[in-house]
């Protein structure tokens, strides 16, 4: 059983995280000045244009229509939630792009956080390592596009109603950045047109980047809550994707051959990508995930997908200590016979809350996950202690408690 009064310390830090986050930076950056709109610049592209590295652009409440504005220093831009830590004022500074980008940003070090952002048409193209947290995105298409050659943290974000895909993490070779790992975290992203979360692989060799996904809520998209999209060329680009719950999407986890991004749920014989996929809660989509060759699968509650659970992983994958419960057709569809397969649970009811996911409190997912998994007497994955109470992980997205 898991320790209450650890839960509940750590409840009460990550709701403190927000205010944390909005004052510290603040706090660390002494030589940059405040600069606040409209009380020192009527528009952001005004202040952004007499803004030096290090400075802070801060939006009062209200509604802006701005677009076309390119960010080529280190700079935060916020509303006042930046400085007080009052929600609210998110949901109350307002940016219309009006169907356009709203800032090209070129510059390592940029943070865009606290804004809601409405409209856009890719309204963040990120081609530079950046922080993008605490923003609310309302009908945007691609609302955070990490297409280029970006990276750095998204956090926090709530995306919703998104015209093609939440947030696009293709994170491609070009210009003078290389792309760079990239955390994604939680994020609420619900109702996309496309995809929650698309990633094309590109065909450029070597890229050697790692992608950490974790702890997001994705659901009700048309086509992958997460698709990955393979050009047949191997990049050598690393998938952690952990305690994510997705739910309600045509498929949870997809991954697609041949650059195909029309989800077909077919699965990708050519993507050769080490996707780490453990402690996620796979619900009430079409079909749970389909695989590449080399998915390592393990801690997972997959459950009510009309229909099946996994399909097509490929031989150097492994299928390890998941729960599956009454997912249409069969559990495993067109797995490959090399797939290592052990552990796992059928027909089990997780005794899941219908609300959080998390276990209730006789479930069988409580202490019933593994901490690492090993292949031929190898390690290939050894999960975090930060990531769960007591001596072992949970089933699924969510701990006890």
């Amino acid at each position: 059983m898991k320790k209450n009064l650890l839960s509940i310390l750590i409840l009460v830090f990550m709701a403190n995280i927000q205010i944390c986050f909005a004052i510290g930076s603040l706090q660390k950056n002494k030589k940059g000045q405040i600069i606040r709109i409209p009380a020192d610049f009527p528009s952001i592209t005004q202040a952004v244009t007499h803004a030096r590295d290090g400075d802070f652009i801060l939006l009062a409440p209200g509604n802006y229509n701005e677009n076309e504005i390119s960010i080529d220093k280190r700079i935060v831009i916020s509303s006042e939630w930046k400085q007080d830590g009052d929600a609210s004022k998110i949901e109350n500074t307002i940016i219309d792009a009006g169907d356009k980008i709203l800032f090209n940003i070129q510059s390592d070090g940029v943070e865009i956080s606290g804004l809601k952002i409405i409209n856009g048409d890719h309204p963040l193209n990120i081609e530079s390592n950046v922080i993008i947290a605490h923003n609310h995105f309302v009908n945007n298409k691609d609302a955070i596009s990490f297409e280029g050659s970006g990276g750095g943290y998204a956090g926090y974000n709530t995306i919703e109603n998104d015209r093609d895909d939440g947030i696009d993490l293709d994170i491609r070779k070009g210009g003078k950045h290389q792309g760079t790992d990239i955390t994604v975290e939680y994020n609420t992203i619900f109702n996309s047109n496309d995809d929650g979360i698309e990633i094309r692989l590109y065909d450029y060799p070597g890229q050697n980047i790692r992608y950490t996904i974790r702890n997001n809520t994705i659901s009700g998209s048309i086509n992958a809550g997460i698709q990955l999209i393979s050009y047949d060329i191997f990049t050598a680009k690393e998938f952690h994707i952990h305690h994510n719950i997705i739910k309600e999407c045509k498929v949870g986890l997809g991954c697609m051959d041949g650059t195909n991004t029309r989800e077909d749920l077919e699965g990708a014989s050519t993507l050769d990508e080490k996707i780490y996929f453990y402690n996620n809660t796979l619900t009430g989509n079409q079909l749970g995930a389909t695989g590449g060759n080399s998915v390592y699968a393990l801690n997972n509650v997959v459950k009510n997908n009309i229909l099946g659970g996994f399909k097509r992983f490929g031989k150097n994958s492994a299928i390890v200590n998941n729960l599956f419960y009454q997912n249409g057709n069969n559990d495993f569809q067109e797995v490959n016979e090399q797939v290592i397969q052990h552990s796992n649970r059928f027909g089990e009811w997780p005794l899941l809350c219908e609300k959080t996911f998390a276990p209730l409190a006789d479930s069988p997912c409580i202490d019933a996950g593994k901490k690492q998994l090993n292949i031929n007497g190898k390690r290939v994955l050894k999960i975090s202690g930060k990531a769960f109470l007591g001596n072992k992980p949970d089933l699924g997205a969510v701990e006890y408690n």
